[in-house]
C-alpha cells in the first residue's frame, strides 16, 4: 500500500511539473507575440535565456527559500517560459538571438537543413509508434493518459467527421439538382459566354475503354460543347499501340467540340520526376500557343483538371464555373474549386476491402471540404488559366503534384489562398486488378503515393520562414499539415495496441487502479467511436450504385456487415503505407510516381 501511495505521489509531482512547463511555454509564446507589437525590434529571445536560466537556479538552489517541492515546479514553470519566447522569437523573427550570421550558417548548410526536413516526419512518426515501449519503462502512467487522450481524441474526431459527413452530403444532393447552366446564363449572362472550358486529361497506361467515359461525360455535359477544349497529355514510354488507338478516338468526337489537343510528354527531362505534375505542366506550355492562335484570351479559359478515369457529372463545368464567378474579381483568381469524390465506376466489382478503402476516402474527403478551411488539393481541380501560369503551373520534381500546388498556391498568393468546393460528383476507378494479390499490391501502393505528401515538408518550411505572411494563419496551417501526416501513420495503431505494452514492460504497472481500469475505459470510447460510423454507412446506402441483380443472398448480405472491418483496415491499408512513405523519405529513398493500374470488366461498369 505503501509503494502504490508513493507511485500516486510520483505520478502527481510528474503530472504537475509537465503542466507547469506546459503552461509556462503556452503563456509566455502568447507573450512573445504582445512584445513583438508593443516594442517592435527587441530581441526578446534574450528575455527567454534570462528565463530558462533563472528556472535552472530555482531547480537547484531554491529549495531552502521554496520548500515542498514548489522550487521544482517554479523552476519548470520558467524553463518552459524562456523556450517560449525563443521559440516565438524565432518562429516570427526568423532568427535565434543573431540574424546575420544564423542565416549564414543555414545558407552555408541548405542541403542539411534540407535532408533533417526530410527525416523529420518519420521520425516523429516512429518516436509516436514506439513511445509506449521506451515510456513504459519510467513512465508508465504518462503512457497511459496519453493513450486516453488519443482515444478521446479519436472519439471526438469520429463524430465531427460524422456530422460533416451528413452536412455535405446534403449540399452534394442540392448541388446535384441544380441546372447549373442555367443558373450561369441567368446570374452572368455575359461573362458565361466568353468562357472556355479547358479539361486538362494526363494518361498512362491507361486503356481506351477507362478513357472514353471520361471524354463522353465531357462533351455530353450540360457546357455549351463549342465552348469546351479537350487536352490528353500521353507519356512516351507509354504504349504506343494505346497512343494511336486513343489518337483515332479522339479524331473522331474533335468536331463535337471547340478543339482537341494532345501533347506527349518526353520521359527523363532535367529538373522532372516522371508523373503528374511535370505531364500537365508540359500539357499547358505546348497548349498555349495553339490556343492563341484561336483567338482565344487567358483571361478567357477556365481549366479543369482530370484523372483519366475521372467521370464527371453533367452539370460538373457549369457549376465550376458559376462557383468562380460568384466570387468577387480580385478572389476568384486566387481560389481553386473542386467536387465530391466517389469512387463509383467499379464500386461493386472490387474487393471488399478495396470498397472500404474507397468510401472511407471519399467520404473523409467530404467531411474536409465542409469542416476545414485547411481543406488541400486532392486528384481534381479547376482554376482560371491565369491563375494558374501566374502561380507557375505544378512543382515538376515531386510525386505528390496535388498537395505540392497547394502550398506552391498558397505561398505564391501570400497566404489568400483556398480550395472551395462546388459539391458536384466525379465518379472514379476503385482500385482494382487482374488479381486479388494485385488489387492488394496496388491499393497499398496508391495510399504510399498519397502520403508521400511530407515529401513537400521543406519547401513548406523553406517557405514559411521566408515569406512575409500573417503569423498565426501560416503557422496553423504547417502545424496542420505535420498533425496531419503524423496521425495518419500512427494514431490507429497507438490507440489499438499501445496499451498492451506498459504491463509487459513495466510489471509493477499491473498492480496499479488505472492498469485495470485502462483497457476497459479504452475499449468503451473506442466503441463508441463506432456510432459515427452509421452516419457513413447511411450516406453509402444513399449514393452507392445499386447491388448487381446477379449476387447471391450471402454476397449481399456481407457487403451490408462489411463495415466490420474497418479497425482492420484502418491498421493495415491505411496507417502501414503511410509508414512505409515517411520511412522511405526518411531514409532517403526517393519515391517515383506510380500509376495505379486500372482493371474493370467492361459489360458491368
Amino acid at each position: 500500500m505503501l509503494s502504490e501511495a508513493k507511485e500516486s505521489t510520483l505520478r502527481g509531482t510528474f503530472m504537475r511539473i509537465l503542466l507547469f512547463l506546459f503552461i509556462g511555454f503556452i503563456s509566455f509564446f502568447y507573450f512573445g507575440e504582445v512584445l513583438k507589437r508593443i516594442a517592435r525590434g527587441i530581441r526578446y529571445s534574450f528575455f527567454g535565456i534570462v528565463l530558462a536560466l533563472a528556472g535552472f537556479f530555482f531547480g537547484f538552489f531554491g529549495q531552502p527559500f521554496l520548500g515542498g517541492g514548489l522550487n521544482v515546479l517554479i523552476a519548470f514553470f520558467l524553463v518552459g517560459a524562456g523556450l517560449g519566447l525563443i521559440v516565438h522569437h524565432l518562429l516570427t523573427q526568423r532568427f535565434f538571438f543573431f540574424e546575420k550570421p544564423e542565416k549564414d550558417f543555414v545558407l552555408r548548410h541548405e542541403n542539411g537543413f534540407e535532408r533533417f526536413l526530410e527525416i523529420l516526419p518519420g521520425s516523429l512518426t516512429w518516436l509516436a509508434l514506439t513511445s509506449p515501449i521506451w515510456l513504459s519503462f519510467s513512465l508508465p502512467y504518462a503512457v497511459a493518459y496519453l493513450i486516453l487522450i488519443a482515444d478521446v481524441y479519436w472519439l471526438l474526431t469520429a463524430f465531427r467527421i460524422a456530422i460533416l459527413i451528413l452536412i455535405g452530403y446534403k449540399k452534394m444532393e442540392l448541388a446535384k439538382k441544380e441546372n447549373w447552366l442555367k443558373l450561369l446564363q441567368k446570374d452572368f449572362p455575359q461573362s458565361c459566354e466568353k468562357y472556355y472550358q479547358l479539361i486538362l486529361v494526363p494518361t498512362y497506361k491507361e486503356a481506351l475503354y477507362i478513357l472514353k467515359p471520361t471524354f463522353e461525360a465531357i462533351i455530353n455535359g450540360s457546357y455549351p460543347r463549342k465552348k469546351i477544349l479537350i487536352a490528353v497529355g500521353f507519356e512516351e514510354r507509354d504504349d504506343s499501340e494505346k497512343i494511336r488507338e486513343t489518337k483515332n478516338y479522339l479524331k473522331k468526337i474533335e468536331k463535337k467540340v471547340a478543339g482537341i489537343f494532345t501533347t506527349i510528354h518526353p520521359y527523363g527531362l532535367p529538373g522532372e520526376v516522371a508523373g503528374q505534375g511535370s505531364n500537365k505542366n508540359w500539357m499547358i506550355n505546348h497548349l498555349l500557343p495553339e490556343i492563341l492562335k484561336k483567338g482565344i484570351r487567358i483571361e478567357d479559359v477556365f481549366v479543369t483538371t482530370l484523372d483519366a478515369d475521372f467521370v464527371i457529372h453533367r452539370e460538373f463545368l457549369s457549376g465550376a464555373l458559376h462557383k468562380y464567378l460568384s466570387l468577387p474579381a480580385p478572389e476568384r483568381d486566387k481560389r481553386t474549386f473542386t467536387g465530391v469524390f466517389l469512387y463509383h465506376n467499379n464500386y461493386w466489382q472490387t474487393p471488399t476491402p478495396m470498397r472500404l478503402m474507397a468510401t472511407g476516402t471519399s467520404l473523409w474527403q467530404l467531411a474536409e471540404m465542409v469542416g476545414s478551411d485547411k481543406y488541400m488539393n486532392y486528384s481534381s481541380m479547376s482554376i482560371s488559366l491565369k491563375a494558374l501560369l501566374d502561380i507557375g503551373l505544378w512543382i515538376p520534381d515531386k510525386v505528390n503534384d496535388d498537395n505540392g500546388f497547394y502550398w506552391k498556391a498558397y505561398f505564391h498568393f501570400n497566404g489568400d489562398y483556398k480550395v472551395i468546393p462546388h459539391f458536384l460528383p466525379i465518379s472514379a476507378d476503385a482500385v482494382q486488378d487482374t488479381t486479388l494479390l494485385k488489387t492488394f499490391q496496388n491499393q497499398y501502393l496508391q495510399i504510399k503515393r498519397w502520403a508521400y505528401g511530407v515529401e513537400h515538408i521543406p519547401f513548406i518550411i523553406r517557405q514559411y520562414f521566408t515569406k512575409e505572411i500573417d503569423f498565426w494563419d501560416k503557422t496553423d496551417r504547417v502545424l496542420f499539415k505535420i498533425w496531419g501526416d503524423l496521425k495518419w501513420g500512427f494514431l490507429a495503431i497507438f490507440v489499438t495496441f499501445g496499451s498492451l505494452f506498459i504491463p509487459l514492460i513495466n510489471p509493477n504497472f499491473k498492480a496499479s487502479v488505472i492498469s485495470v481500469n485502462l483497457p476497459i475505459v479504452s475499449s468503451w470510447i473506442l466503441t463508441a467511436t463506432f456510432l459515427g460510423l452509421f452516419a457513413t454507412i447511411f450516406v453509402h446506402e444513399k449514393i452507392a450504385p445499386k447491388r448487381p441483380a446477379d449476387w447471391s443472398l450471402l454476397t449481399k448480405i456481407w457487403s451490408y456487415i462489411q463495415w466490420l472491418l474497418i479497425p482492420l483496415m484502418l491498421i493495415t491499408i491505411s496507417s502501414l503505407p503511410a509508414i512505409d512513405a515517411q520511412t522511405s523519405l526518411m531514409f532517403g529513398r526517393k519515391l517515383e510516381f506510380r500509376v495505379t493500374n486500372k482493371a474493370r470488366l467492361v459489360e458491368k461498369s
